[in-house]
C-alpha cells in the first residue's frame, strides 16, 4: 500500500510539475519524508534520480513542438551551477534560518503576483517595467515565437542565473521552481516555452545529482523505483495535457505551483531543524 501511495503521488507531482517546468521533486520531497518516514538523504536521492527520466521525456516532446529555448536554458544554467558552488560554501558563514523563512514566503509572494499577472503583458513588456529597462544592458538577442517577440539581456541572464544558483546552494533547494518564474516575469518569455526550457535544463542537475548520491549511497531502490516509474508516468500525462491549455492559464498555473512551493520549502527548512 505504501509503495502504491508513493508512485500515486509521484505521477500527480510529475505531471503537475511538467506543466509548469519545476519536474515536480519539490512537491514530493517533503511529503516522503514527514509522511512516508524516508530518510532525508535516501528522499533526496530517489528524487533527484527520478527527475532525469522525466525531465527526458518532457524535453523530447518539447524539442519536437519546438518550444525549447537552448540559448536562454544555457546562459541561466552555466551561472545557475556556478552560484550554487558558492551558495554552498556560504553557509558555513551565514545564519540561515531567517532567510530561509523569507525565502519561502517571498517564492509565494512572487507565486501570488505570477498568478494574478496570468500572463498579461508577459509578451510585450510595459517600457515602465524595470526588466524592460535591464533587458537593454549590454548584448541581447531578440526570439520570435508563435506567442510573439521577447528580447534577452546576456548580462542580466547571467546575473539571475547566479541568484538562483545561490539560492538554491544557501538554502539546499533545487533551483528548478525558481527559473521558470524567472523567465516569464523577467524576460516575458511565453510560460510554455519557459517551462519547456526549464525542464531542458533539469536534465543536467539531475544527472550529477543522481550520479553523487548514487556514489554516496543514498539510492534505494524500493523507493526509487516507484518515484521514477511514476514520474515517467506523470511526465507523459503531463505533456499530453500541456498542449491543450492556454499561455493564460499555464501562466496561473505557475503562480498556484510558486505558491505550493514556496509552502513546499517553508517544509522543508522545519524538516531541517
Amino acid at each position: 500500500m505504501e509503495i502504491a501511495l508513493i508512485f500515486l503521488f509521484a505521477v500527480l507531482f510529475s505531471a503537475f510539475g511538467t506543466l509548469v517546468g519545476f519536474g515536480g521533486g519539490i512537491f514530493m520531497l517533503p511529503l516522503l519524508i514527514i509522511f512516508f518516514r524516508i530518510p532525508i538523504d535516501i528522499a533526496v536521492g530517489s528524487v533527484i534520480l527520478a527527475l532525469l527520466p522525466g525531465s527526458l521525456i518532457s524535453t523530447y516532446f518539447n524539442a519536437r513542438l519546438k518550444k525549447i529555448d537552448y540559448l536562454a536554458g544555457i546562459l541561466l544554467e552555466i551561472p545557475t551551477i556556478v552560484g550554487t558552488v558558492a551558495g554552498s560554501l556560504l553557509t558555513s558563514i551565514i545564519p540561515l534560518f531567517i532567510l530561509e523563512i523569507i525565502f519561502s514566503f517571498f517564492v509565494s509572494f512572487v507565486g501570488i503576483y505570477t498568478y494574478q499577472k496570468g500572463g498579461k503583458g508577459n509578451i510585450q513588456a510595459s517600457r515602465k517595467n524595470i526588466f524592460f529597462k535591464l533587458n537593454k544592458i549590454g548584448p541581447r538577442i531578440v526570439k520570435r515565437s508563435d506567442s510573439g517577440a521577447y528580447r534577452i539581456s546576456f548580462i542580466v541572464a547571467v546575473s539571475f542565473g547566479l541568484v538562483a544558483g545561490m539560492i538554491a546552494g544557501l538554502f539546499g533547494v533545487g533551483g528548478g521552481f525558481l527559473k521558470t518564474p524567472i523567465m516569464v516575469n523577467v524576460f516575458n518569455i511565453p510560460p510554455s516555452i519557459a517551462a519547456a526550457t526549464a525542464l531542458f535544463m533539469i536534465i543536467f542537475t539531475s544527472i550529477t545529482g543522481s550520479a553523487s548520491h548514487y556514489f554516496l549511497g543514498h539510492i534505494n531502490f524500493t523507493y526509487s523505483i516507484p518515484i521514477v516509474t511514476g514520474f515517467i508516468v506523470g511526465a507523459f500525462a503531463g505533456n499530453h495535457l500541456n498542449i491543450k491549455i492556454s499561455e493564460r492559464f499555464l501562466a496561473k498555473l505557475i503562480g498556484i505551483g510558486l505558491i505550493f512551493a514556496g509552502f513546499c520549502v517553508l517544509l522543508n527548512i522545519l524538516i531541517m531543524q
